[in-house]
């Protein structure tokens, strides 16, 4: 896949298209470390804390409760 390198500021950045952070399971403001390697940009995620590995399992499962319950809204309409 190719991207273009963008100005953010007074920074150089590039934009992770969502299919690839859903694939790596990235989340925003997540940190990252950025290495170079052969003259390849490699990017891993930062080694967390048990803390924090928990609190984003949590945030993820508040975020697909909430999708779980908006889809009971369609059922409204029926009857049985």
């Amino acid at each position: 896949m190719e991207t273009k390198i963008r100005s953010i500021g007074n920074a150089l950045g590039i934009i992770l298209p969502k299919h690839i952070t859903k694939l790596l399971n990235l989340n925003v403001d997540e940190a990252v470390e950025l290495n170079v390697e052969d003259e390849r940009l490699v990017i891993l995620r930062k080694k967390q804390s048990l803390k924090e590995n928990l609190l984003l399992g949590i945030k993820a499962s508040e975020e697909e409760n909430i999708e779980f319950a908006e889809s009971f809204d369609e059922l409204e309409s029926e009857t049985w």
